[in-house]
């Protein structure tokens, strides 16, 4: 089962960011460690942000313990709560979008995955393999409290804020405000295995 994995590092940035990869050898996406499907990092102004969609956790936790943990000591990086967040993926999309400007993350404490199942069911966007999404990608997984978080990565808020409008319609009552938090892609990468083949 694939896992969204959100760290956040308060105070480190993206020049330290850009050391823990060069000391793990990864410059793109022909670098990307063997399980890994997308990648996205960017900074709040408090800290880094990553996001990473793993095809499963012991393949996250292989590359932690054999590659990532050594280099976050080495460049002084901790992550918030001393670990990073590893939820189970729900759904999964890549969408049509080419222009990796902002991650989107939202906290849905009251949706279920039966009330997103609802939701996507309706729009169009989420007919068929995803090429209908706007987004560059859209994943949502199972939050520790029930609910979900969600991750897209859009070109901007208000290209989201427009799907949003359009694909929800009168159905955003019922899952109330989304209030995304918002964060500058800094570096993207796609994994192998979420690589079309050549």
């Amino acid at each position: 089962m694939s896992v969204l994995m959100l760290m956040e590092a308060p105070g480190a940035t993206l020049e330290e960011y850009e050391r823990v990869n060069e000391i793990m050898g990864i410059r793109g996406d022909a670098d990307a460690p063997e399980g890994l499907l997308h990648h996205v990092a960017g900074h709040d102004g408090n800290g880094v942000v990553i996001v990473d969609v793993w095809e499963s956790e012991e393949a996250l936790g292989r590359f932690f313990e054999e590659r990532l943990g050594a280099a976050l000591g080495q460049v002084g990086i901790e992550p918030a709560g001393g670990k990073p967040r590893i939820l189970p993926v729900h759904n999964a999309l890549t969408g049509s979008g080419t222009e990796p400007g902002v991650v989107l993350i939202m906290e849905m404490p009251g949706m279920s995955t039966d009330d997103y199942d609802g939701m996507t069911a309706r729009m169009g966007a989420h007919i068929g393999d995803g090429s209908n999404h706007a987004s560059v990608s859209h994943t949502a997984a199972r939050a520790e409290d029930g609910g979900l978080l969600i991750v897209d990565v859009w070109d901007s808020p208000e290209s989201f804020g427009k799907f949003a409008e359009e694909q929800l319609g009168g159905g955003a009552e019922q899952i109330g405000p989304i209030e995304p938090r918002v964060v500058p892609v800094h570096n993207r990468m796609t994994g192998k295995a979420a690589q079309p083949a050549a």
